[in-house]
């Protein structure tokens, strides 16, 4: 069951704006080597071969403070997500639009997804998070706070524990899947390892699309 159903009938859409380590701050971490190369520390590594970028994202397991008093684990799981073409429509050949319907969040661990075998230019995915609203009992997402973030293939996510955000939106309908590594904590406990709320019809969330999927954000 949700926490709460939102009507989001009047809700402005959200337009998505391409992935950065700085504008993604509030809601987690970055891995995007060519962005952190630039200001992240870092080092040499690998006998010369290798340079080491340090601490990029975020990893937090608070499942000390859970009801349950259930200990977690730290697992890799994958994620095989398809384009969710039943909630994506076009308004011309360059933009399209994401009905966004469910947020979640993992209130004790953060949550990193890791692309793999894409390319490094494509326009691969988008991830759409939302500020929670303090003054309310469960810390429930603000609905005026969504914001939306178009990602590269070689652009990694973390979620901040707690943090709401959307199921894995996938954006090229090109190809059948794309697989992510995926990397949390869980104890096994429904409630403590996730948490949903749900939005009614939900947000339009624009995104610019070229027809190759490619471009150099």
């Amino acid at each position: 069951m949700p926490l709460k159903t939102f009507d989001t009938s009047q809700a402005q859409p959200v337009v998505a704006q391409p992935l950065t380590p700085e504008n993604f701050a509030p809601y987690g971490g970055v891995i995007s080597a060519d962005h952190q190369i630039k200001n992240a520390k870092s080092s040499a590594a690998n006998y010369g071969t290798a340079t080491k970028i340090h601490k990029v994202a975020p990893i937090v397991n608070n499942y000390a403070s859970c009801a349950s008093g259930k200990s977690a684990s730290a697992n890799w799981n994958i994620f095989r997500c398809s384009a969710p073409k039943h909630l994506i429509t076009s308004t011309n050949s360059q933009n399209k639009v994401y009905t966004s319907k469910v947020l979640e969040r993992h209130p004790f661990s953060t949550q990193t997804f890791v692309p793999m075998g894409q390319n490094s230019h494509l326009r691969s995915y988008i991830v759409i998070v939302a500020k929670t609203d303090e003054s309310s009992a469960n810390k429930l997402p603000d609905p005026t706070l969504v914001k939306a973030f178009i990602c590269k293939g070689n652009q990694s996510i973390t979620y901040g524990a707690g943090i709401w955000h959307a199921p894995m939106v996938v954006i090229d309908e090109q190809v059948a899947h794309i697989d992510f590594a995926v990397f949390i904590h869980e104890n096994g406990v429904a409630d403590e390892d996730c948490q949903e709320c749900y939005f009614d019809p939900g947000y339009a969330v624009q995104y610019e699309h070229s027809e190759l999927g490619l471009s150099k954000l």
